[in-house]
């Protein structure tokens, strides 16, 4: 073979191979891409295909990519996948270089979307999703998909939709859905998704759970029974203000503890309480029965008391500090205990009362009344204190209307005064359904029935003040309405029936002193009214053993009134009882009827001696023909009507007004 030729051959190659090298030094080195794709909510997204120029691939499970062999430039990078929006990026790509962490969140198709379950445990899991547009959603989920249970809708106007699910059971699997609906009515459904609960051996709930006051101090001691069982970590302890919750810890961690000393507690609140056994896995097993309790003490905040805390259990004195008020609304139920639980003063009578400095309203109804009770199972009069109002009180801010009251000492007792009580009602005290001395500010009290008390109203040594009593009832009273001593006294179209002693006792000297226009009517063998100083009795109808009866000093003045004194029962019309001898010219009694006791009769107007009184102005014996009928026939009931019909006292009374309560027709 030729030597040239056999060189040419070698060193083609090389030279072909030289020539490449050249070539391939001078062209750009290719790149790529790297990154995740996921919904909105973070999820990742498998299947996504992720496109760059002419090169494509699919996110794998963990919702990551990468593309290679790129030629550097800019790219405009693509993400799509069924049921999501579009995403793209634009990317420069650079020779020999690898972009890092692009990443993409796909936005789900539809106005209802991301709907995602977290932090899953074996009774509960946090869910979520998004809508479009500002819309009202809500779950539905269960352990099938007819989805039987539903959360309470979320806020409107809001795109992010959150829920803690709770009390669900361990080991299940639920099937959950978004609805909602946006602020064009439009209903939305969102695809539903499932969880399952882990499952646990949290065990049952602690037992014995118990409230009570900690003695000396604002505190609520809270306890409960040891668990013995197995995997104990602690205990977890929840507080409430109201049974529904929510509850909230008390502490940040479980503790070991079975007994819990509360102080953030304000006296007069009622706070309700249940606990956990938490598992060493850290499983809370379900909460024990709820306990209540209403911390007594000195208030140190405003209060409002309402029905749906029903009943307010006071197990100790609850003082109304002069800074604070308490508001009780229609409705609520208040159960006092008879003996105070935690007064360790030897010398106390243990009453449990409710002290008002501040301010105390209530806003009962006549249909819906506030009510305050014994807690005794067997109540009985003077099982409580009662309401007073001492020196200090808000007596212009503070307003008793639609209160039932019983079983207290004194309903309300007033020690320089009471606020205006209307439509109300007090019964079984022991001593007053209201007292009130020395008010400094006017009593004014209506619409108010006291029933089976030793005095239904009790008002003495008000001065300077108006005492109104108007349209009240007594009833069963050994006193019906007792007036003394006060400034100005009117006692106005109350009705007083079946007293023991006396049904008005009036005691006032002022000249402006009234009671008009009361029924005291039926009694019993008592006296229906006793005079005792200037009062002016005036136009009442009256029923008793004694029809009127002046006592002490008093100066008289008597008109217009409706006696009713049966003869068969040797009842008196007026009775002159004095410390002097009677003198006409110190009484004024015109034109009264006592009605069933002959002109002839001399206990028509008596003294103590038996002598007819002198002086006595157009004294009636007529017939007045009641509506009720005749009360001497059948001695009458409490429904007893004493409205005349057709009456003969039309005119007859004082300055030719009708004579009695009553207009005759």
């Amino acid at each position: 073979m030729n030597h040239r030729r056999l060189l040419v051959m070698f060193a083609l190659p090389l030279l072909l191979w030289g020539l490449q090298g050249c070539l391939s030094s001078s062209t750009p080195a290719r790149g790529g891409l790297r990154g995740v794709v996921t919904d909105v909510a973070g999820k990742r997204l498998s299947g996504v295909r992720v496109t760059a120029g002419g090169a494509s691939t699919f996110t794998d499970s963990a919702g990551a990519f990468a593309l290679d062999d790129l030629e550097p430039q800019f790219y405009s990078v693509l993400a799509e996948k069924e049921g999501y929006e579009s995403q793209s990026r634009e990317v420069e790509v650079l020779s020999g270089t690898i972009v890092e962490n692009l990443l993409f969140a796909l936005l789900e198709k539809g106005a209802l979307y991301g709907l995602t379950v977290t932090d899953v445990t074996s009774t509960g899991a946090n869910v979520a999703f998004y809508t479009r547009n500002p819309s009202t959603g809500w779950l539905e989920y269960g352990p099938n998909t007819l989805y039987e249970t539903s959360t309470p809708p979320t806020a409107s106007g809001t795109m992010l939709h959150q829920f803690t699910l709770a009390n669900l059971t361990p080991a299940t699997t639920y099937h959950v859905r978004g609805r909602a609906t946006d602020h064009k009515g439009r209903s939305l459904t969102g695809a539903g998704t499932t969880f399952t609960t882990a499952a646990t051996a949290r065990g049952n709930p602690p037992t014995g759970l118990t409230a009570r006051k900690e003695p000396g101090v604002d505190a609520v001691v809270v306890s409960w029974a040891a668990d013995t069982a197995a995997d104990l970590a602690g205990y977890r302890l929840y507080r409430a203000t109201s049974a529904g919750g929510p509850f909230t810890p008390v502490d940040a961690g479980p503790t070991r503890q079975t007994t819990y000393i509360d102080t953030a507690v304000t006296p007069g609140e009622k706070v309700y309480y249940r606990v956990t056994r938490v598992a060493g896995s850290g499983e809370e097993s379900p909460p024990s029965p709820v306990v209540a309790f209403l911390l007594p003490g000195t208030t140190r905040v405003n209060l409002v008391w309402t029905p749906e805390n029903n009943p307010y259990e006071l197990t100790g004195d609850l003082w109304i500090r002069d800074a604070n008020s308490l508001t009780i609304t229609a409705g609520v139920v208040v159960k006092v205990a008879a003996s105070d639980s935690w007064d360790a003063d030897p010398a106390s009578d243990r009453k449990v009362g409710i002290k008002v400095s501040g301010a105390l309203i209530v806003q009962g109804e006549k249909t819906n009344p506030v009510t305050i009770t014994s807690a005794a199972a067997h109540p009985a009069a003077g099982d409580w204190a009662g309401i007073t109002f001492d020196a200090l009180a808000n007596l212009n801010t503070s307003r008793l209307t639609g209160l039932t009251l019983s079983f207290a000492r004194d309903g309300v007792h007033g020690e320089r005064g009471v606020p205006p009580i209307t439509d109300s009602a007090f019964a079984f005290c022991s001593e007053s359904g209201i007292e009130c001395r020395a008010a400094r500010t006017d009593v004014r009290l209506a619409g108010v029935t006291a029933d089976s008390c030793t005095s239904g109203f009790l008002l003495a040594s008000n001065t300077g003040v108006l005492v109104r009593v108007a349209s009240c009832t007594a009833l069963r009273c050994f006193y019906g309405i007792v007036s003394r001593d006060n400034g100005q006294s009117e006692i106005i179209g109350n009705k007083v029936q079946f007293w023991s002693v006396s049904g008005l006792d009036l005691g006032n000297t002022a000249g402006t002193a009234l009671a008009s226009r009361n029924v005291v009517a039926p009694g019993s063998n008592g006296t229906a009214v006793v005079l005792r100083g200037n009062d002016e009795l005036r136009r009442n109808t009256l029923q008793g053993q004694v029809g009127v009866e002046i006592r002490g000093n008093a100066r008289a003045i008597i008109r217009s009134n409706l006696i009713l004194a049966d003869q068969a029962r040797n009842a008196i019309g007026v009775f002159y009882n004095g410390h002097a001898l009677y003198v006409a010219a110190s009484h004024t009694i015109d034109a009264n009827d006592v009605w069933n006791l002959p002109s002839t009769d001399r206990r028509r107007y008596i003294d103590a001696s038996g002598n007819p009184l002198t002086g006595i102005g157009n004294p009636w014996s007529l017939d007045p023909q009641l509506a009720g009928g005749n009360p001497f026939v059948e001695f009458p009931s409490l429904h007893f009507d004493y409205r005349p019909v057709g009456s003969n006292l039309k005119g007859k009374g004082y300055a030719g007004e009708d004579i009695g309560a009553y207009d005759v027709p």
